[in-house]
């Protein structure tokens, strides 16, 4: 691995004039290529078990004081995504923790530093994946406007911001929780991030919801106090979002989550493994699923319910207090089949889903994205057409009703979060199914 310092910035003549010895500037460099080194052999081969990219460019810029006062560790660097490649990675790192380095005083704010950017570069793949989707829900809203830049008066332009933000905690959430872990730092109470999310996400759908109606009194949802939430909540969510989806086990999560709030680490190396893999490969449409199904102590549904409802301008209360049922109270398989005929009116017939499900596997022969959603309708059907219990039957009908449905609760053509619902009553009836 090639590992090339830069210093496009006048950053050696700084440090020069501040008295740093030639061989002390060097000595920095040498202390920067091999912490980066380190940590991405470890990040890369052995939590995603992959070859490490080729380049590392680390580009050493003067810091703007006022900008960075009071900034944690991470804060102190980027990752630059958009001009990454697979095999190249280029990274921009601080005068500020330059010299720490060179002085000795905080080799921790540097080595969290670094870990949280490598971080952000094993999780390029998923990052590629949500600006991808963001780009076409930004190209949807485009076609037919003359002047792009006049979509802040379209409503669907609260959308993509507003995913712009879940985007950007989930993608800060992987990165400090890979650097509280492998560096075993304490991040702090969870009681406290769960609260704090609590209020940031119920207020940011309503304002989203607010700019959908044209109200733009309440100030913009965008601002950069919004994403710096993510710094001080992001990592517990997730992890709280990766126990619930069952992505890592509820012991392990709850385990997890002590060693952050207590700083008292009894994590083995592979929980630790297992933990930043799932975070990897968690999509930012799995994570605003999660949230959805987390409950109204964590992620209030309805907020986010009304939203979605004003994007296709089609809110239906009594369809909305029955989904809260559903997902929130329903703990049989007689409750969800209730709440499901209030949504749904009626089961489409078993013929129907015959062709529905044909067609759906045909259409997605070649899609490599979504395996674990055709896995699970796939599962879904098999318990429709071959299962003895007539109770299980139903409940897979009411399932596959719902996600062959396009005008479900959440209209699946709204660009970027018109399955997420559907994913939710999936996985929610398989959960019954595995729990009867």
């Amino acid at each position: 691995m090639n590992i090339i310092i830069k210093d496009d910035q006048g950053l050696d003549t700084v440090l020069m004039m501040d008295g740093y010895s030639k061989e002390q500037r060097n000595e920095a460099r040498q202390a920067i290529r091999a912490q980066f080194r380190d940590t991405t052999n470890k990040v890369f081969l052995d939590i995603l078990g992959k070859q490490v990219p080729e380049t590392l460019t680390v580009n050493m810029a003067i810091s703007n004081r006022d900008e960075l006062k009071g900034e944690s560790a991470a804060r102190l660097a980027n990752y630059n995504v958009a001009i990454s490649r697979v095999d190249s990675a280029v990274f921009t790192i601080r005068e500020i923790t330059v010299k720490t380095l060179l002085n000795h005083e905080d080799l921790t704010m540097f080595k969290s530093t670094v870990t949280h950017e490598i971080i952000h570069a094993a999780d390029k793949q998923m990052l590629d994946n949500s600006h991808r989707l963001l780009d076409a829900i930004r190209n949807d809203i485009a076609e037919g406007y003359d002047d792009f830049n006049r979509q802040g008066e379209n409503s669907n332009m609260s959308l993509l911001r507003t995913l712009q933000v879940f985007n950007h905690f989930r993608a800060e959430g992987v990165a400090i929780l890979g650097e509280s872990l492998l560096m075993k730092q304490r991040f702090g109470s969870v009681s406290d991030s769960i609260e704090r999310f609590c209020s940031l996400f119920e207020l940011l759908m309503i304002r989203a919801r607010m700019r959908t109606e044209g109200d733009k009194s309440k100030g913009d949802i965008f601002d950069d106090a919004t994403f710096h939430q993510a710094y001080a909540v992001a990592p517990i969510i997730l992890l709280i979002v990766l126990g619930k989806t069952k992505k890592i086990d509820i012991e392990l999560t709850k385990k997890a989550l002590d060693c952050l709030d207590s700083g008292n680490y009894n994590l083995s190396e592979k929980e630790v493994i297992t933990i930043m893999r799932e975070a990897l490969s968690l999509t930012l449409i799995g994570y605003i699923q999660g949230l959805t199904s987390l409950g109204n102590e964590i992620a209030p549904i309805r907020p986010f319910l009304d939203f979605c409802g004003s994007l296709q301008q089609d809110t239906d209360e009594d369809n909305m207090q029955a989904y809260e049922r559903l997902i929130m109270q329903s703990k049989s398989a007689e409750t969800f089949n209730a709440a499901m005929d209030q949504i749904m009116g009626s089961c489409i017939s078993e013929k129907e889903l015959d062709d529905l499900y044909t067609k759906f596997m045909e259409s997605t022969a070649n899609d490599s994205q979504h395996p674990q959603l055709k896995e699970k309708i796939s599962k879904l059907y098999f318990i429709l057409k071959e299962d003895e219990n007539p109770d299980r039957r139903r409940l897979a009908q009411w399932a596959l009703t719902y996600f062959f449905d396009d005008e479900d609760l959440i209209y699946d053509d709204v660009s970027g979060i018109g399955l997420i619902d559907d994913i939710t009553i999936v996985d929610y009836a398989l959960s019954l199914m595995q729990a009867s």
